[in-house]
């Protein structure tokens, strides 16, 4: 039986540290011209594109310059994008930049970039121009909303676990006193 304000088993635990939940909205295909990708499968960067979803971490930079390195997307409407500035206050604090959510119009994306190697700071960098389409698609799950792990190893301290897109699919970083750290293996969805 799951408690009193539980939808899903865990869901009371996990309202305490964060407030996500799968509901409609929009993602954002940017896709190849003339190819295209399914949502449903894309959870990685190909060819023919990649696909950003909300409540995930992507480094992006837009046409006025400025490269958010572990922006959380808060929304996406049919022609703007709404990130912050890193992944969570203490993030901010850390980085000594202020933490605040920005929104750009979907055209002023120039740049995506995907850690390669995290250790080494090696990144694939797609510009995204001409050759690309963004298409705002409105879905039943438009969060990729973040995880809540355990770290037994860390006296069971309780981390909210953002998925950060990388070169190889998703991965998760997590945060500890301001500092932003991988998660050491791939995630997997079946």
């Amino acid at each position: 039986m799951y408690a009193q304000n539980d939808t899903i088993p865990g869901e009371a635990e996990y309202r305490k540290h964060y407030d996500c939940r799968y509901e409609e909205g929009n993602i954002l295909v940017v896709q190849k011209k003339g190819k295209t990708l399914d949502y449903a499968t894309s959870w990685g960067v190909g060819n023919a594109g990649f696909v950003i979803r909300m409540e995930a971490i992507y480094d992006l930079e837009f046409a006025n310059g400025k490269r958010y390195r572990s922006g959380v997307i808060k929304n996406i409407t049919t022609d703007s994008i709404s990130i912050s500035t890193t992944m969570n206050a203490n993030c901010a604090e850390y980085e000594g930049i202020p933490y605040k959510i920005d929104t750009y119009a979907l055209q002023d994306i120039k740049i995506a970039r995907f850690v390669n190697d995290a250790s080494l700071g090696l990144f694939t960098k797609k510009k995204i121009d001409k050759d690309y389409e963004l298409v705002v698609q409105k879905v039943p799950k438009a969060k990729l909303c973040p995880a809540l792990l355990t770290f037994p190893k860390r006296n069971n301290e309780i981390k909210v676990c953002h998925y950060i897109l990388t070169k190889q699919g998703y991965s998760i970083l997590y945060e500890t006193n301001g500092f932003l750290d991988y998660m050491e293996y791939p995630v997997t969805w079946n």
